[in-house]
């Protein structure tokens, strides 16, 4: 009789939005199709981006997130994750209920890993309300066992102009965690930057005239969904930047305001693009 080990399983705890390839839509899509399973527990259900107007819906409340966990672990299923993976928020209250499911994940199984994606805004922007964004980096990313902000979200983190590679590398450093940085502008493209108490690599791609929403969190499903099934960081860090650059391209080139995640599902497990990490000198 064949012996079939148990799949990677992450729980993601994000965004829903109907009519958007954002949030969990993106991570699970991605995920999966790295052979990893995904549980999805929303923190907000919405029909439509709220850049489009008002999008319907409505953050779940604390009580009711809570509530659909506590189904999940009475299956029995806690000791099953490896990973949870958190995006965007759609309250502050929710912070409490996530630190709760973490802890009983880790109960269950001593080798999980928390990973917080901040999800507060990009490009000098905030895009949530000034009490979500101090839940999530008072109450949330410092229990985190790896943290993935972009650029701008690492200097709201540490209160620190993220101008390049050396100012990115210097605020990650000061965690004592591994940290993923991605959206830092080089003069010949955009990188992302993986920092850790044991080794520093960088990772780079043409820069592109634009990126439909979600890149950031396709990038931190596929690294994490890699990391989670046993790769090194550096090649995690290479297959992601990659894959999330040839979605982009063929997102753009098929002219589509949403990530082409059917279409170009392919190159997810496959990238076209490999671009080689750099590892940095201590």
């Amino acid at each position: 009789m064949l012996e079939t080990s148990r799949p990677k399983t992450v729980l993601s705890m994000q965004s829903q939005v109907v009519g958007a390839r954002v949030g969990n839509s993106v991570a699970a899509f991605a995920m999966e199709r790295l052979g990893v399973r995904v549980w999805q527990a929303p923190t907000t259900i919405l029909g439509r981006r709220p850049d489009h107007g008002p999008p319907g819906g409505g953050p779940l409340p604390a009580e009711t997130l809570g509530s659909i966990l506590d189904g999940l672990a009475g299956d029995g299923a806690l000791g099953e994750i490896d990973a949870v993976l958190t995006g965007y928020l759609g309250d502050g209250d929710q912070v409490a209920v996530i630190l709760d499911i973490v802890q009983r994940v880790k109960a269950a199984n001593a080798n999980a890993v928390f990973v917080c994606d901040p999800v507060l805004g990009d490009e000098g922007k905030l895009f949530v309300s000034e009490s979500i964004a101090d839940a999530v980096l008072n109450g949330l990313a410092p229990h985190a066992d790896w943290l993935l902000p972009n650029a701008f979200e690492l200097g709201l983190m540490t209160g620190k102009e993220i101008k390049d590679l050396e100012t990115a590398r210097d605020a990650a450093r000061r965690f004592g965690k591994p940290v993923l940085c991605s959206s830092l502008r080089t003069p010949t493209g955009l990188g992302n930057l993986y920092a850790s108490p044991g080794a520093d690599w960088f990772c780079e791609t043409p820069r592109l005239p634009r990126a439909p929403k979600g890149a950031g969190d396709l990038l931190s499903a596929l690294f994490t969904a890699r990391r989670v099934k046993g790769e090194a960081p550096a090649v995690a860090l290479e297959a992601a930047t990659g894959a999330t650059y040839d979605v982009i391209v063929r997102s753009l080139a098929a002219e589509s305001e949403d990530l082409a995640l059917p279409a170009a599902q392919g190159v997810l497990d496959e990238p076209v693009t490999w671009p080689q990490a750099q590892r940095l000198e201590m």
